[in-house]
């Protein structure tokens, strides 16, 4: 991996094993060092189970877990409870069908219990929250046909028990793709939303209180375009980052088969849901943005891809940039395998941060690493 002489590296890993394997998600670990969960094919396995790997402080692997059946599971969010035990969210496929799949494991990766959402109601989870009251606040979508899903949040029990949920824009199809807990209460959603039936799609946003009641919503159209987010986080000032992707189709949205040429987009939100700025981050190609970070000076990282290039130059991307999306500084790690993204970035208590990838990969995929890196301070 290469990297500008700016982005000083504390130390990186790389694992691997006879098939694919790939990262989804990482925290600071509540007892000391990181965890991250993934998919790994194992030894005399028969698809990929969700794959939990500690490392230390130095980068050094101090245990792993997996969690899995004879059905393919695809892992999306770790996170971790007040007792340091985990959560686990991501989708088993059973029937050509994707099914809602949690774990709880302990504060030593082992398994306490798991459940999952199989029903005539087809649920969707994209990322979730712990509470410190017990329970766990989770987002996706839910719909009883494939193609209306609407934008979901529920609040589940300690065991996974669904205590309430709420639909948000029932004209739209939609599917909320973030969530973040508010330091004042209640929560910051972000999702994808669009007309029935049709490709094109905007990035929508709100606010919500312990509830999951509205307290308001914003919608930013784009019309001709497909445009979604990944990930909304919370800055110093009081307003609301989000970063994904946007793109412009090089033939017939309308089409079986549009074509789109992505580019990076950043959205900053005022604490009322107001647009302060938007920027788009355009190269020679594609490019997307997967995580974003607030660092304590005020500027913030992204993390994202540049996913094709006339020049060559694709692989997991990295990106400084100020409070008014000014860009001051970009790393571009380079890749060996295709579908290579940087898919999350978080903060670390010694004032570096930690990027993992290369995201979710397609089970035909035939070979892909699991990674991470711990930067030192910028």
């Amino acid at each position: 991996m290469v990297y500008s002489q700016n982005w000083q590296v504390d130390w990186e890993k790389q694992l691997g094993n006879r098939k694919m394997d790939y990262f989804t998600d990482v925290i600071e670990d509540k007892n000391g060092g990181f965890t991250v969960l993934g998919s790994i094919y194992p030894e005399g396995g028969s698809s990929y189970d969700y794959w939990l790997v500690h490392f230390n402080e130095t980068g050094d692997t101090t245990w792993t877990r997996s969690f899995g059946s004879d059905s393919l599971e695809i892992p999306k969010r770790l996170v971790q409870n007040a007792d340091g035990s985990y959560l686990l969210l991501g989708s088993v496929k059973e029937e050509n069908s994707d099914i809602l799949f949690f774990v709880k494991a302990d504060s030593q990766g082992n398994e306490l219990w798991r459940k999952s959402f199989k029903s005539d109601i087809n649920y969707f989870g994209e990322d979730v929250v712990s509470l410190e009251e017990e329970g766990f606040i989770l987002v996706g979508a839910k719909s009883t046909e494939q193609e209306n899903k609407k934008l979901w949040m529920t609040k589940l029990d300690a065991k996974g028990e669904m205590v309430w949920e709420k639909t948000f824009g029932e004209e739209y199809t939609g599917c909320c793709k973030s969530i973040k807990k508010l330091p004042t209460g209640g929560f910051a959603i972000t999702g994808e939303i669009s007309t029935p039936g049709q490709k094109e799609s905007d990035i929508w946003a709100a606010r919500t209180d312990e509830n999951g009641e509205l307290v308001w919503e914003s919608q930013f159209p784009t019309p001709g375009l497909k445009a979604w987010p990944e990930c909304i986080c919370c800055s110093p000032d009081s307003c609301f980052m989000l970063v994904g992707w946007q793109g412009a189709c090089m033939n017939d949205i309308n089409s079986e088969e549009p074509i789109f040429i992505f580019d990076l987009v950043l959205v900053k939100l005022d604490c009322n849901g107001k647009v302060l700025w938007i920027k788009n981050f355009d190269r020679e190609g594609s490019e997307g943005g997967n995580a974003v970070t607030i660092l304590p000076d005020g500027n913030f990282i992204v993390a994202g891809v540049k996913a094709s290039s006339f020049l060559g130059k694709i692989g997991p991307w990295l990106m400084l940039v100020d409070s008014e999306g000014k860009l001051l500084s970009e790393n571009l790690i380079k890749s060996h395998f295709m579908n290579n993204q940087a898919t999350k970035v978080i903060n670390c208590s010694d004032g570096g941060f930690v990027v993992i990838g290369p995201g979710i990969q397609d089970e035909s995929n035939y070979r892909s690493n699991s990674w991470i890196i711990k930067f030192a301070s910028l």
